[in-house]
């Protein structure tokens, strides 16, 4: 006998998904729907442990419809991981946006501090944002694409500020925001207890002002 909420087949029964009944839900209502489930289904178990039909039964939804959205289910991990980032860069932009100054390690530390508050909030999630092992060829290839987003989003914000450094400098800089924060994340991820927030930031700040101070 299926479960309570189940149909015979195992799927979730159609639900209203933010006030839309089943079959008019738009299009970025369900594709939000999907990447959140599949986040957390990923969070749960592992890319490698869950399926397109395991995203599906939790939705309520079809194959076609999932298909409709992604192309594979590593598409539908690249969406998650576009999400996060996303939101990383949306909260630099608006941080960097209050802060008038055009020193490089006010920079560091407005970025800093955002890109480590969002690991602080939910250091799970974040896992994501790094990749699971095994990834190759054309996803390896589109996670790359989103972290050079990123990067592009911070050359744009120092260049704005500091408009007489040449190209190449801004693109120094915005890597070393970027790919510096990033391998810093990953060691925090493992080892939260031997180092606070502040440290991990104000460390961050120091060697990489100290590395570019220069410009």
């Amino acid at each position: 006998m299926a479960a309570r909420g189940e149909r015979p087949d195992g799927r979730t029964r159609p639900r209203e998904v933010q006030g839309f009944r089943h079959g008019r839900v738009p299009r970025a209502v369900r594709a939000r729907q999907l990447v959140e489930c599949a986040e957390a289904l990923f969070l749960e178990r592992g890319l490698q442990a869950v399926s397109v039909e395991d995203v599906c039964r939790a939705t309520g939804v079809s194959r076609p419809v999932f298909y409709d959205h992604f192309d594979s289910l590593t598409g539908a991990y690249i969406a998650c991981v576009r999400r996060i980032r996303v939101e990383f860069q949306e909260m630099v932009v608006a941080e960097m946006a209050g802060t008038e100054t055009a020193e490089l390690s006010v920079l560091f530390q407005v970025a800093g501090e955002a890109f480590f508050s969002l690991i602080e909030q939910d250091p799970r999630r974040w896992a994501l944002f790094y990749g699971f092992p095994g990834l190759y060829g054309e996803a390896a290839e589109q996670l790359e694409s989103l972290r050079e987003d990123s990067v592009q989003v911070i050359a744009a914000l120092i260049s704005a500020r500091r408009p007489e450094l040449s190209e190449a400098d801004v693109m120094v800089a915005a890597q070393m925001i970027s790919g510096g924060g990033e391998q810093l994340g990953r060691w925090w991820l493992r080892h939260r207890g031997e180092a606070s927030r502040d440290d991990v930031i104000g460390a961050y700040r120091r060697y990489t002002s100290a590395a570019l101070h220069s410009m």
